[in-house]
């Protein structure tokens, strides 16, 4: 291996212990999910570090401005969104069968 190899190889191994360190070390964000009251029925918001992420007052992908019937149906889509979240989807789109899925009714 010649001079500029070795310099090469070196960066990149440092590198990779510098991430290997500092990975598990990192936080990740964290997600709190709270259900609120809309003149429109339930909604959701999920919260990180104290700041509102995601403001979900209406049911997505429901035309109007009509909010989930039950605290339970926003709990539980919103839980679903939080879970994308984690798994470091943005944005957490949920598909008109997932909603289904959970309960909603999209039309």
């Amino acid at each position: 291996m010649n001079r500029k190899q070795v310099q090469s190889l070196t960066i990149l191994l440092i590198g990779l212990a510098v991430i290997t360190v500092y990975s598990p070390y990192h936080p990740r964000p964290q997600y709190e999910l709270q259900t609120v009251t809309t003149p429109a029925g339930w909604g959701y918001q999920i919260v990180s570090d104290g700041k509102t992420v995601i403001d979900q007052p209406t049911v997505p992908g429901r035309a109007g401005q009509r909010g989930f019937s039950s605290e339970q149906l926003a709990r539980r889509v919103g839980e679903c969104v939080v879970s994308k979240l984690r798994r470091g989807q943005f944005p957490p789109t949920l598909t008109p069968s997932e909603l289904a899925q959970l309960g909603v009714l999209v039309h």
